[in-house]
């Protein structure tokens, strides 16, 4: 597809139905891409999607098929340039309490399906001869690790992981991989494990007091970070994550111990 006798520049970005993504996916918008979404709600997706005259892949992240959809899709309307993977879930528990089913969910989704969204991207971008970048909208989880937050932690620290690999195999050809590490952003992404089981210490109502700053960020924050890092202007940054986090990665902070991080009692 051409806009303006050039090549249209595409961006699949995932999770784009709310929150973080739906902010990127309306940023780039603002600044001439085209966005591919996708994300598990069909109908706040392609609301979403749809105000800003991008495209819906309505599926789980976790899905190769809904990946290649949306690849697919991407290169069908211009040239794949770029790929945010953003989509997340959080479930907190102490690891011991947390069931596998769940610590299984959080990996897919958080890690797995970050490395097969990269690979899709890779292949497009090789196969097309196209310098393109990849975004991995990670956390301060990835360096600084929180209780009740082991199999998140995990996930992210694999993120930043990948974030450097993909540089290191890839940069030679223009490729650009770099992830953003935000601190608490004003959205609905945390929930525990079950409704009626008490948060973790360091999940704090009042947020703002994790950082410095004494705020939380909005979406539209981490939104121009991602842009900032899609630009020509940042060629020369690869491999890279940056905090996005109101100071709150300069700090150290310590949490009281959960009371369900006990030895068992003595029968």
């Amino acid at each position: 597809m051409e806009r303006n006798g050039a090549t249209s520049r595409v961006a699949v970005v995932t999770g784009a139905s709310i929150g973080i993504g739906r902010a990127i996916a309306t940023t780039l918008a603002a600044l001439g891409w085209t966005v591919v979404g996708i994300a598990r709600n069909r109908a706040l997706l392609e609301k979403a999607v749809g105000e800003i005259g991008g495209v819906a892949v309505a599926g789980d992240v976790r899905d190769l098929e809904v990946l290649r959809t949306a690849r697919r899709a991407a290169e069908e309307r211009g040239e794949l340039r770029a790929w945010v993977n953003n989509a997340a879930v959080v479930r907190l528990a102490p690891l011991h309490l947390m069931g596998p089913d769940v610590v299984t969910e959080l990996l897919d989704i958080n890690l797995t399906a970050v490395v097969l969204g990269t690979r899709e991207a890779l292949c497009s971008f090789l196969a097309n001869r196209v310098a393109g970048s990849i975004i991995n909208v990670s956390s301060i989880h990835g360096q600084r690790a929180f209780p009740g937050y082991g199999a998140y932690d995990t996930a992210k620290g694999g993120m930043e992981s990948l974030t450097r690999y993909v540089c290191t195999e890839y940069g030679h050809l223009g490729i650009r991989c770099n992830a953003i590490a935000p601190g608490p952003v004003r959205t609905d992404i945390v929930a525990p494990v079950a409704a009626d089981e008490p948060k973790p210490a360091s999940f704090a109502a009042t947020a703002e007091d994790l950082s410095p700053m004494h705020r939380i960020s909005e979406p539209e924050e981490i939104a121009e970070t991602v842009a900032f890092l899609l630009s020509d202007r940042t060629v020369s940054i690869n491999g890279h994550v940056l905090a996005v986090d109101n100071g709150m990665s300069a700090w150290a902070f310590g949490f009281p111990p959960d009371e369900s991080v006990a030895f068992a009692a003595e029968q």
